[in-house]
């Protein structure tokens, strides 16, 4: 039987099922040798038996978030699929108290963000003695009483950080802190399946005075992480238009951050957790990276990429903040279907991101088929500079303006 909270949430979303799926075909797909993984010992093309991924894409028919979705064939180690992605709704996050207590029009649509699966961030804004706790009560409602839900979590746990860790490093009081955090953090989460995104806004690491101190520190919290059974750690990398502060936009500014960050021992990479790129950029930007990568020695590596705020992808330089006032960490959001340069959700979760109903180009299905575990929201464009608070207009010119639905476009 259904735990009663994903009962609830398949009769609440019988409509957007109903929406059709675009018309698929064989998507079983080799990715160019000459693009990804050539120097990398582990690299195998994929066979090309478009039946069992056709299979799989009819099981793919309903979200991630509603029951477990197959991998693609091409990447069967996939720890994303096959498994529920669960949906925390409680007082951690900032959406569930505006979604519980509104009615009507504005309850349905804050629903497609609160029933959405979504990333947690937590920081040194949770105390060293309360993580643990904290994050086994998060765990526990995301799962929902399904053990084998995918829980997910952002560690946004270095201090300092963001502008203050170019100016600064951190203390060696502050580095027992990390971690005594970390140490506890991993004791929450135990055996659940967990996505955890490694340290958000990875660029500034290039920037630190302490570098070498950071790097250690980060290094070993991906070790520790990625050590619990069934947690997989993807080191943030940047965007596809930011690898490191300043001008340097290449990818081996990118490679740096995850070789610097322990990328041996994490599953792989995320990409677009704060800039406003899309799947296709990111992508390709995740291509070179891959490359890099596995030249350097570290082999096949896998990522993911944010969606949560690309339904209108825009470079970092062109986006309008909300008002003159604001940072473009708040940007403004659409208000019309047709409005460029502004914010709203783009492609919903999911462990399929090579699926046709997403209009990816043929080169990014590609490489998105065999690398990429899934378009994945750890972004909060619904938040205040994407940290807090929740700011419901915010979240409802986005609900009315997003391209996409649960299973494919509008």
């Amino acid at each position: 039987m259904l735990p009663a909270r994903l009962l609830a949430r398949v009769l609440s979303s019988a409509a957007l099922l109903a929406v059709p799926v675009a018309a698929t075909h064989a998507d079983a797909v080799v990715p160019d040798r000459d693009r990804v993984g050539a120097a990398s010992s582990s690299y195998s093309p994929s066979s090309s038996s478009s039946s069992a991924d056709g299979a799989a894409r009819a099981r793919a028919a309903q979200p991630v978030w509603l029951g477990p979705v197959a991998p693609h064939q091409q990447n069967p180690t996939n720890p994303l699929a096959g498994r529920v992605w669960g949906a925390y709704e409680g007082p951690q996050d900032q959406v569930w108290r505006p979604w519980t207590e509104a009615t009507g029009a504005t309850k349905a649509a804050l629903a497609t963000i609160a029933e959405r699966p979504r990333t947690k961030w937590y920081g040194a804004f949770v105390p060293d003695t309360s993580i643990r706790s904290t994050v086994t009560d998060y765990v526990a409602s995301s799962q929902d009483g399904d053990p084998e839900a995918l829980v997910q979590m952002a560690v946004f746990r270095m201090v300092p950080w963001e502008g203050e860790a170019c100016t600064r490093p951190t203390t060696p009081a502050e580095a027992a802190s990390y971690r005594a955090w970390v140490s506890q953090l991993a004791a929450g989460i135990g055996e659940a399946h967990a996505l955890v995104v490694m340290q958000p806004d990875g660029p500034f690491l290039l920037c630190a005075p302490d570098r070498k101190q950071k790097s250690e520190l980060l290094t070993w919290a991906t070790q520790t992480l990625s050590a619990l059974p069934n947690t997989s750690v993807y080191i943030d990398a940047g965007a596809a238009d930011w690898c490191e502060n300043g001008t340097s936009q290449q990818s081996t500014s990118c490679a740096k951050i995850l070789e610097l960050s322990g990328i041996q021992y994490a599953r792989g990479f995320a990409l677009d957790s704060t800039h406003y790129t899309g799947p296709v950029e990111n992508i390709d930007r995740g291509t070179e990276i891959l490359q890099i990568l596995a030249a350097d020695g570290y082999g096949e590596k896998h990522f993911i990429v944010d969606t949560a705020k690309s339904g209108r992808p825009t470079m970092w330089p062109d986006i309008v903040p909300a008002t003159k006032k604001d940072l473009k960490n708040n940007a403004r959001t659409c208000t019309t279907r047709k409005m460029k340069r502004c914010v709203t959700p783009g492609i919903p979760p999911t462990p399929r991101p090579a699926d046709p109903q997403w209009g990816l180009p043929a080169a990014q299905r590609r490489i998105a088929a065999q690398y990429v575990d899934g378009f994945v929201w750890f972004g909060r464009p619904w938040l205040f500079n994407q940290a807090d608070p929740f700011v419901a207009q915010r979240a409802l010119d986005m609900v009315r303006t997003t391209p996409w639905t649960a299973t494919g476009p509008r």
